[in-house]
């Protein structure tokens, strides 16, 4: 789950929770370089709210923050919803024609240079470049599969010359490498990811003799289902530039179109059957190069031009009736690129901060995006529900066998209301073979000190009390009980008013869910009751945080990495390095500290002064009797 957050203390709040910035639709306008905004829940726009730099080629939206990649300007703006200011600027190589960007990892950018063939590691913690991975001519679009990068590269060779071939690159978003290629149809400029895992690259041909093609990636071919290889091609035509595929499987592509009209092409990416191809286009808004898939609404945005760099619209299409439904007033000039920003909320129903984690035996998927996987909403990608669940690392956390999380609610607290106080979400979901849920369970406990935890009373034969359990139903209504489905649990039954930390532990040993079944994966817990911090201070059992343990950079790391460490008064500290066996391989310091921020380092060596093995390691930090846990992995 994206991780959307703010801390902010207010005086009182129930589960009625007001939004501070409605979701909206972020629009960038090349002719005019500004960014503007429509409100999604009003369709009010506010128009060239930002300037941004010049040619403005690409948006995202990651972590309450709008992402725009200037092309001409070589550089990359990072904009503050709250205020719509240029909170940060990213300054890249001058000259090089960023492309595209996505968001690899918890604090990597991806971004693709068209001029030097190459894609930029940048490192969104310090805004530096921490590498750059070569890669085909005229890198384009990129595309993120769990731990897996794909890279489309154009062929471009220069007005007038022919293409050079096409390719995509898989890179290892881990270790920033290129692990395979593979050759594709001519001028591949876009990628998707269709719901049977496939990967769609939509080549837009070479704009006159050859139309558009699709080649399609299997990644589990070969005769050890472990190499990706391009299984089919479905021919589409014209000269499409952007690709969606829907949940459901129908895939659309935009082309930019005659100046009357844009033209949208759309097939089922599992079939291959072509619905609408270049000689029988749905008639779309003139002068487009991108169409937005909206699960929510189960829509597109498509942002198009009335002439080029003339006034820019927004048209809203309906993919269960093939229609528009509306179009936008004015959005500004020359209007081409879009993201959607969720809304964010002042007081978030969801858990806040991870306050210990030690993974069991065989944990860690999803290590590479935590602690953002587990906090937040839950997996808001479209198409989840009882039948499929999120199985993205992005999003979920494998515990492993045994293990145990802890999550802490830090601007506010669970309250007991009526009925179900906080729900848990697992990926549990329907298994198609025997229609029953396909059961990882947790044992659930909670705290209101972060020392004292009470269990939640549970039966093995019938599952009652446990977690991970029940499959999500909404994805998007995870805070009403009645739609979310997950695992719902009532303070009432423990004789508590309210509690600040949750703990989930894997249930290991004690019951075999079934064959195939594997350990807890943590989506999202999410109060159903809550109130303020305010209501609750002065009260002995609230602790305020006076220490942070904060994320150790690089990670992963070879052969020496960072530990910050920031305390808000001087105290007596412990920081250890622990394996995943929870045996500590070395102290990095024990005594009294003062208040301030502190550089800790660790040189993966253990206490005796040799070198340990690869793998994943705890930095463990303990004072005032509390703990504070960061996931590290060493690479040799």
């Amino acid at each position: 789950m994206s991780r959307l957050k703010t801390y902010l203390l207010v005086m009182f709040t129930t589960c009625n929770l007001a939004a501070d910035i409605p979701r909206s639709l972020y629009v960038i306008n090349g002719s005019a370089e500004t960014l503007s905004k429509m409100n999604l829940e009003t369709l009010e726009i506010k128009r060239d709210i930002v300037t941004t730099g010049q040619i403005p080629n690409h948006i995202l939206t990651f972590q309450d923050r709008i992402f725009i990649l200037n092309s001409g300007t070589s550089s990359i703006q990072i904009i503050d919803p709250r205020t719509d200011m240029v909170a940060r600027t990213i300054l890249l190589r001058q000259g090089s024609n960023p492309w595209s960007m996505a968001v690899v990892g918890r604090r990597k950018l991806y971004v693709t240079h068209w001029v030097t063939h190459q894609v930029s590691v940048v490192d969104l913690e310090s805004g530096r470049v921490i590498k750059e991975i070569p890669v085909g001519r005229g890198p384009e679009g990129i595309l993120v599969v769990n731990n897996l990068v794909f890279i489309t590269n154009s062929g471009y060779a220069g007005w007038g010359l022919p293409f050079q071939p096409g390719s995509v690159n898989i890179v290892d978003g881990l270790t920033d490498s290129v692990i395979d290629t593979l050759l594709t149809p001519v001028n591949p400029q876009d990628a998707a990811l269709a719901p049977d895992g496939r990967v769609h690259v939509l080549c837009t041909g070479n704009y006159t003799d050859i139309g558009a093609k699709i080649a399609v990636i299997d990644l589990f071919t070969g005769p050890d289902w472990d190499q990706p290889a391009v299984i089919d091609t479905i021919d589409i035509g014209g000269s499409p530039g952007d690709l969606e595929i829907t949940p459901s499987g129908q895939a659309y592509a935009v082309a930019w179109g005659d100046g009357a009209s844009g033209f949208l092409y759309q097939y089922d990416a599992f079939s291959g059957q072509v619905s609408h191809d270049a000689l029988h286009p749905l008639f779309i808004g003139p002068n487009t190069s991108q169409v937005v898939y909206d699960g929510r609404e189960n829509c597109l945005w498509i942002p198009f031009m009335s002439m080029w760099g003339g006034d820019g619209y927004i048209q809203k299409w309906d993919v269960a009736t093939n229609s528009s439904l509306d179009i936008s007033q004015v959005i500004s000039n020359g209007s081409q690129k879009a993201a959607i920003l969720e809304r964010i909320w002042d007081i978030t129903p969801w858990a806040d901060s991870v306050f210990s984690f030690i993974p069991g035996l065989g944990g860690g998927y999803g290590e590479n995006y935590f602690p953002e996987n587990v906090l937040g909403p839950p997996d808001q990608s479209p198409g989840l529900n009882e039948f499929v669940g999120s199985n993205r690392p992005q999003e979920v956390l494998s515990l492993g066998k045994g293990g145990q999380i802890i999550l802490e609610f830090t601007d506010n607290v669970i309250t007991n209301g009526e009925g179900a106080d906080f729900t848990i979400f697992e990926n549990v979901f329907i298994s198609a073979f025997d229609q029953k849920p396909f059961i990882e369970a947790g044992i659930v406990a909670v705290s209101q000190d972060g020392k004292t935890f009470i269990e939640f009373p549970y039966d093995l034969d019938t599952w009652q009390g446990l977690a991970g359990v029940t499959p999500m139903k909404d994805n998007y209504h995870f805070n009403d009980p009645f739609l979310s489905g997950g695992d719902q649990f009532d303070l009432e039954t423990l004789g508590l008013s309210w509690a600040r930390y949750v703990k989930i532990t894997d249930l290991g040993d004690l019951k075999k869910e079934g064959n195939w079944n594997g350990d807890f994966d943590l989506d999202a817990v999410v109060a159903v009751h809550s109130a303020s911090n305010v209501k609750f201070q002065g009260q002995s059992t609230v602790t305020i945080h006076s220490y942070v343990l904060e994320p150790n950079f690089p990670n992963p790391f070879n052969a020496m990495t960072i530990l910050p460490v920031h305390l808000e008064r001087e105290a007596d500290i412990q920081l250890e390095i622990v394996n995943i066996d929870g045996q500590c391989v070395r102290r990095l310091y024990s005594g009294r500290l003062q208040s301030g921020r502190h550089a800790m380092t660790w040189d993966g060596m253990n206490d005796g002064g040799a070198a340990v093995s690869s793998g994943l390691y705890i930095a463990r930090l303990s004072a005032e009797g509390r703990m504070q846990v960061q996931k590290l992995t060493l690479l040799r």
